[in-house]
């Protein structure tokens, strides 16, 4: 039996070679009309969620405010509720705090502590754990059952790659918009998309009557996301 869920939107940007970091670093692959329409898509959705490396390195507020509109819920993928004291989506996390919504951290069962946990409610965070998959991480199904039971019904993924590609291996990503900018990075930078699974090139994960269109210097590839049988 399936657990009920939001609609999933993948958007991310990425390099011509499927790039969207050098290892540790800061990367900005976005134009500003890029960063506009994510904003945007921020703004259309119940809740952002990205994975807690992503905290790390970006430091993202994941906010609305390249255009107006309401603010989503904010979520991180945490296993362990390990995120930096500095976080800037902390210092913005409670109720009545200016500068964003509400503030979702989802551990696993098994390797949230109960100080960490008690560290982010004190914060002003919700702080949720779910079952963990076999890998020891977050179950995918459950974190979105426990985000549709709060009445989030379209959820934005913005990553990270390892964030992205298990809610591809997962089939639990509906649509798919990215951004791509004209540049390589090679083979020693991080990959958006990684190893989806055994199937056959002839039946690999597909976009659906993709749309192309012209975003400042970039491109912007977006569709239904098509899974193999």
């Amino acid at each position: 039996m399936s657990l009920p869920r939001p609609r999933v939107t993948l958007h991310f940007a990425q390099t011509l070679d499927g790039r969207i970091a050098t290892p540790g670093e800061r990367v900005v692959l976005s134009t500003p009309a890029g960063i506009q329409l994510a904003h945007r898509a921020r703004a259309e959705h119940d809740a952002v969620l990205v994975g807690r490396r992503t905290v790390v390195i970006d430091d993202p507020l994941l906010t609305v405010r390249a255009c107006a509109g309401p603010q989503p819920v904010r979520v991180v993928l945490a296993s362990a509720l390990d995120l930096p004291d500095g976080a800037r989506l902390l210092a913005s996390a409670g109720r009545g705090q200016p500068g964003g919504g509400r503030v979702l951290v989802v551990g696993a069962r098994g390797r949230a502590p109960d100080g960490a946990r008690a560290r982010l409610e004190a914060r002003g965070v919700e702080v949720v754990v779910v079952p963990a998959s076999e890998r020891g991480r977050v179950s995918l199904p459950h974190a979105l059952a426990e985000l549709h039971a709060r009445g989030v019904r379209r959820l934005l993924v913005e990553g990270g790659g390892a964030v992205l590609t298990s809610f591809l291996r997962a089939r639990l990503a509906d649509r798919a918009e990215v951004e791509i900018a004209p540049r390589l990075f090679g083979d020693t930078a991080l990959a958006a998309i990684g190893a989806l699974g055994e199937a056959p090139r002839a039946s690999a994960i597909d976009l659906r009557e993709p749309a192309v269109e012209l975003l400042g210097g970039n491109l912007l590839l977006r569709g239904e996301i098509g899974y193999p049988d």
